[in-house]
Protein backbone atom coordinates (compact mmCIF):
# COMPACT_ATOMS: atom_id res chain seq x y z
CA UNK A 1 0.00 0.00 0.00
CA UNK A 2 2.59 2.76 1.04
CA UNK A 3 4.45 1.66 -2.25
CA UNK A 4 1.63 2.44 -4.59
CA UNK A 5 1.35 5.38 -2.86
CA UNK A 6 4.95 6.49 -2.86
CA UNK A 7 4.46 5.40 -6.74
CA UNK A 8 1.38 7.95 -7.17
CA UNK A 9 3.04 10.70 -5.71
CA UNK A 10 6.11 10.58 -7.50
CA UNK A 11 4.30 10.13 -10.84
CA UNK A 12 2.11 13.15 -10.33
CA UNK A 13 4.88 15.38 -8.84
CA UNK A 14 6.77 14.53 -12.23
CA UNK A 15 3.33 15.26 -14.10
CA UNK A 16 3.26 18.60 -12.49
CA UNK A 17 6.88 19.44 -13.20
CA UNK A 18 6.33 18.55 -16.77
CA UNK A 19 3.42 20.83 -17.40
CA UNK A 20 5.78 23.33 -15.49
CA UNK A 21 8.98 23.59 -17.65
CA UNK A 22 9.03 26.17 -20.12
CA UNK A 23 9.94 25.89 -23.56
CA UNK A 24 11.34 28.74 -26.39
CA UNK A 25 7.72 29.43 -27.32
CA UNK A 26 4.47 30.15 -25.16
CA UNK A 27 2.02 27.62 -24.89
CA UNK A 28 -0.53 30.67 -25.91
CA UNK A 29 -1.22 33.18 -28.01
CA UNK A 30 -3.29 36.51 -27.51
CA UNK A 31 -4.21 39.12 -30.35
CA UNK A 32 -2.68 42.45 -29.80
CA UNK A 33 -4.75 45.50 -29.16
CA UNK A 34 -6.50 47.19 -32.66
CA UNK A 35 -7.50 50.45 -33.24
CA UNK A 36 -10.53 51.49 -35.48
CA UNK A 37 -10.07 53.75 -37.81
CA UNK A 38 -10.28 57.06 -38.09
CA UNK A 39 -13.83 58.01 -39.56
CA UNK A 40 -12.57 61.69 -40.49
CA UNK A 41 -9.45 63.59 -40.33
CA UNK A 42 -9.08 67.14 -38.72
CA UNK A 43 -8.08 70.10 -40.51
CA UNK A 44 -4.69 69.89 -39.18
CA UNK A 45 -4.26 66.26 -40.73
CA UNK A 46 -4.52 64.54 -37.40
CA UNK A 47 -7.69 61.70 -37.09
CA UNK A 48 -10.38 62.67 -35.82
CA UNK A 49 -12.39 60.89 -32.77
CA UNK A 50 -14.72 58.35 -34.55
CA UNK A 51 -18.82 60.09 -34.14
CA UNK A 52 -17.13 63.03 -34.10
CA UNK A 53 -19.07 66.21 -35.57
CA UNK A 54 -17.61 68.21 -37.70
CA UNK A 55 -16.72 71.58 -36.20
CA UNK A 56 -18.76 74.16 -38.49
CA UNK A 57 -21.22 71.32 -38.52
CA UNK A 58 -25.44 72.80 -37.86
CA UNK A 59 -27.30 70.71 -35.50
CA UNK A 60 -29.74 68.54 -37.03
CA UNK A 61 -32.39 67.13 -35.55
CA UNK A 62 -31.93 63.67 -33.91
CA UNK A 63 -27.98 63.82 -34.63
CA UNK A 64 -26.59 60.90 -32.72
CA UNK A 65 -22.60 60.69 -31.65
CA UNK A 66 -21.16 57.44 -30.23
CA UNK A 67 -18.55 57.64 -26.97
CA UNK A 68 -15.08 59.21 -28.71
CA UNK A 69 -11.85 58.05 -26.10
CA UNK A 70 -10.34 61.60 -27.49
CA UNK A 71 -11.13 65.21 -27.30
CA UNK A 72 -11.93 67.08 -29.87
CA UNK A 73 -11.34 71.07 -30.48
CA UNK A 74 -13.34 73.25 -28.55
CA UNK A 75 -14.58 73.75 -24.90
CA UNK A 76 -15.54 70.90 -22.96
CA UNK A 77 -18.43 70.33 -20.64
CA UNK A 78 -18.61 67.83 -17.71
CA UNK A 79 -21.87 65.87 -16.42
CA UNK A 80 -22.37 62.84 -14.30
CA UNK A 81 -24.93 60.55 -13.15
CA UNK A 82 -25.78 58.73 -10.36
CA UNK A 83 -28.63 57.74 -8.34
CA UNK A 84 -30.64 57.94 -11.17
CA UNK A 85 -30.10 61.67 -11.50
CA UNK A 86 -27.46 64.13 -13.15
CA UNK A 87 -25.59 65.80 -10.74
CA UNK A 88 -24.70 68.48 -12.86
CA UNK A 89 -28.16 70.72 -13.53
CA UNK A 90 -27.28 73.68 -15.09
CA UNK A 91 -24.13 73.30 -17.10
CA UNK A 92 -22.66 76.07 -20.38
CA UNK A 93 -21.29 75.79 -23.15
CA UNK A 94 -19.88 78.10 -26.15
CA UNK A 95 -22.09 79.55 -29.20
CA UNK A 96 -21.41 78.52 -32.66
CA UNK A 97 -18.67 76.22 -31.54
CA UNK A 98 -18.42 72.08 -31.85
CA UNK A 99 -17.62 71.12 -28.10
CA UNK A 100 -17.38 67.77 -25.88
CA UNK A 101 -19.35 66.69 -23.88
CA UNK A 102 -17.28 64.64 -20.64
CA UNK A 103 -19.80 62.22 -19.54
CA UNK A 104 -19.37 59.91 -16.53
CA UNK A 105 -21.82 57.15 -15.59
CA UNK A 106 -21.22 56.32 -12.18
CA UNK A 107 -23.71 53.77 -12.08
CA UNK A 108 -24.08 49.83 -13.25
CA UNK A 109 -27.37 51.35 -14.71
CA UNK A 110 -27.18 52.51 -18.38
CA UNK A 111 -27.76 56.34 -18.94
CA UNK A 112 -26.69 59.15 -21.84
CA UNK A 113 -27.01 62.63 -22.43
CA UNK A 114 -29.68 64.08 -25.29
CA UNK A 115 -29.82 67.84 -25.86
CA UNK A 116 -32.89 69.31 -27.16
CA UNK A 117 -34.17 72.31 -28.25
CA UNK A 118 -36.61 74.73 -26.74
CA UNK A 119 -39.60 72.98 -28.25
CA UNK A 120 -38.60 70.06 -27.58
CA UNK A 121 -36.46 68.80 -30.71
CA UNK A 122 -33.63 66.40 -30.12
CA UNK A 123 -30.36 68.25 -31.57
CA UNK A 124 -27.91 65.56 -30.39
CA UNK A 125 -28.00 62.49 -28.84
CA UNK A 126 -25.40 60.55 -27.26
CA UNK A 127 -25.00 56.52 -26.82
CA UNK A 128 -26.75 55.37 -24.06
CA UNK A 129 -23.36 53.42 -22.32
CA UNK A 130 -23.81 51.11 -18.69
CA UNK A 131 -21.31 52.44 -15.89
CA UNK A 132 -18.94 53.04 -14.50
CA UNK A 133 -17.08 54.71 -17.30
CA UNK A 134 -16.23 58.03 -18.61
CA UNK A 135 -17.10 58.80 -22.15
CA UNK A 136 -16.38 62.12 -24.45
CA UNK A 137 -19.17 62.71 -26.67
CA UNK A 138 -18.76 65.23 -29.87
CA UNK A 139 -21.49 67.65 -29.74
CA UNK A 140 -22.10 69.88 -32.74
CA UNK A 141 -22.26 73.85 -32.87
CA UNK A 142 -25.67 74.82 -31.59
CA UNK A 143 -26.66 78.92 -31.62
CA UNK A 144 -27.15 80.73 -28.35
CA UNK A 145 -30.18 79.77 -25.99
CA UNK A 146 -31.35 77.58 -23.78
CA UNK A 147 -31.43 73.72 -23.88
CA UNK A 148 -32.37 71.22 -21.92
CA UNK A 149 -30.31 67.79 -21.50
CA UNK A 150 -32.07 64.77 -20.66
CA UNK A 151 -31.09 61.19 -20.37
CA UNK A 152 -32.74 59.14 -23.40
CA UNK A 153 -33.50 55.94 -20.82
CA UNK A 154 -34.77 57.71 -18.09
CA UNK A 155 -36.72 61.08 -18.92
CA UNK A 156 -36.94 62.09 -15.63
CA UNK A 157 -33.30 63.08 -15.37
CA UNK A 158 -33.10 66.25 -16.60
CA UNK A 159 -30.69 69.38 -16.50
CA UNK A 160 -30.18 72.78 -18.14
CA UNK A 161 -27.52 73.72 -21.01
CA UNK A 162 -26.99 76.95 -21.74
CA UNK A 163 -25.31 77.93 -24.74
CA UNK A 164 -23.52 80.88 -25.24
CA UNK A 165 -23.94 82.72 -21.99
Amino acid sequence: MRRSLLALTIAATALALGACTSSSAPGWTYAPPTVAPSAAASADGSAAPSGAAPSDAAPSAGASAAPSDGAGAGDSVSISAVGIAFEQTEVSAPADTAFVISFENKEAVPHNVEIKDGGGASVFKGDIVTGPTVVEYQAPALTAGGYQFVCSVHPNMVGTLTVGG
